[in-house]
């Protein structure tokens, strides 16, 4: 193993080790990291790599930005707001897992319903993983750590280059983004590569509980790591609303999917604005759903009261959770929900599906059932029309989010005792 040429010519042994390394180089593959994001994972994702760094390891971030925006090849940039210690590799490969509302749909005949996928996923996905093998024989590294199903094949490369551990982490299944319209060849490819794993992390109880039941995930190889993130500031974080004084803002923040229930969203809103015609409701994201969205706003009278911003930069995101009166999170299925600690951090209700992962860390937050449009809009009324309850919600949140458990550098700390145990073997 002298040199990288002799690197790629044959798979290596996996390496185990009896002591465990005090600093690890970490060669971490995800699909998405800012600036380029569909959803909360590239916050969550910049935010454990900077808590590693913070710990005193190095991370290699290995991401797929799309072809346009880069250069070919693979190149390092360096990352301005983050440690020396965190590198960025650029690969012009265009993992963009969700289909935009103008592709066509999908070719495996899933013809009842939109898909949630790029026609060319799959060979991305390809594509993806024979450049790993190239950076993983050319960047040293202790760990290997893969984010969702669409790196996992990217992972394994990797690992046989190096034969280092390599750890899968898990932020939302097949399940949890296409409902009852599943793909098999993604279900296979992700269970398969959970399976693949010297060890799993799985972002809440819920979704551990998914993979060792229907993926036959062993239990005791699974570690359950919830995101956290920065404290609130101290003093009132609340910003006028721009539609006038005392005028109520209802939120939704997240990508326009069948997961996050933004047509619930919608249907919650008509009910509200029938018993409060004031209220006004933001729209905060983009996704394939739009177009239904902005149709059932028109058939329900309700379009004059519902904005659509469509994406949205993270300072953009915080502005609408300042203005907010509340943010909802209707989602079908929630393995964590990210949304929740973000709006709670500016000192925002939030309204969430009874089953949501972050449910697990938060124990002051207003619970539903995501289809009972009716329960979600008369929990909307009562914290708009409370200020005593709004206010009680917010204080005993803000509790919470001062708790260290919920940092920034929680996360890291139990990532690495994962690291550590797919390091050292059972």
């Amino acid at each position: 193993m002298s040199g990288a040429g002799n690197l790629r010519l044959r798979p290596c042994p996996r390496l185990r080790v009896a002591t465990i390394i005090s600093k690890m180089r970490v060669l971490m593959f995800g699909w998405e990291y800012p600036p380029y994001a569909a959803g909360g994972l590239a916050t969550a994702t910049l935010a454990l790599a900077n808590g590693l760094v913070r710990r005193g390891h190095a991370v290699t971030m290995v991401v797929p930005f799309p072809a346009a925006a880069g250069e070919g090849g693979v190149r390092v940039v360096s990352a301005s707001d983050v440690s020396a210690n965190l590198r960025v590799l650029r690969v012009a490969s265009p993992l963009s897992p969700y289909a935009a509302s103008s592709l066509p749909p999908a070719p495996w005949g899933r013809r009842t319903r939109p898909t949630a996928y790029r026609d060319t996923l799959f060979e991305d996905v390809s594509d993806f993983a024979v450049a790993a093998r190239r950076i993983a024989a050319e960047h040293p590294h202790d760990i290997i750590h893969v984010h969702d199903w669409m790196t996992y094949a990217a992972g394994h490369e990797a690992r046989e280059v190096s034969g280092r551990p390599l750890v899968a982490h898990i932020h939302a299944t097949e399940h949890d983004r296409s409902g009852a319209w599943t793909h098999p060849g993604i279900l296979a490819r992700e269970r398969d590569g959970l399976r693949d794993a010297d060890r799993v992390i799985a972002n809440s109880h819920v979704t551990k509980r998914h993979i060792v039941d229907e993926y036959g995930v062993a239990a005791d190889n699974v570690d359950v790591v919830h995101w956290g993130i920065e404290p609130p500031d101290d003093g009132d974080l609340h910003l006028p609303s721009p539609f006038g004084a005392g005028v109520p803002i209802v939120a939704f923040v997240g990508r326009l999917a069948m997961q996050k229930g933004p047509d619930y969203f919608i249907e919650a809103a008509a009910k509200v604005v029938a018993r409060h015609p004031t209220v006004c409701f933001v729209v905060g994201g983009a996704g394939d759903m739009l177009p239904m969205l902005f149709d059932r706003c028109i058939a329900l009278g309700i379009a004059h009261r519902v904005y659509f911003t469509g994406g949205l930069t993270r300072v953009e995101t915080e502005r609408l959770y300042r203005i907010a009166s509340v943010v909802v999170m209707p989602s079908v299925s929630e393995p964590f929900g990210l949304v929740a600690l973000e709006s709670l951090r500016a000192g925002t209700p939030v309204i969430i599906s009874r089953t949501s992962g972050v449910a697990e860390a938060i124990a002051n937050l207003v619970t539903v059932e995501f289809w009972d449009v009716n329960d979600i809009a008369d929990k909307i009324l009562a914290v708009v029309n409370d200020p005593v309850l709004a206010r009680e919600l917010r204080e005993r949140t803000n509790e919470e989010m001062h708790d260290l458990r919920l940092g920034p550098d929680e996360p890291a700390r139990l990532t690495v005792e994962s690291y550590e145990l797919a390091t050292t073997g059972p």
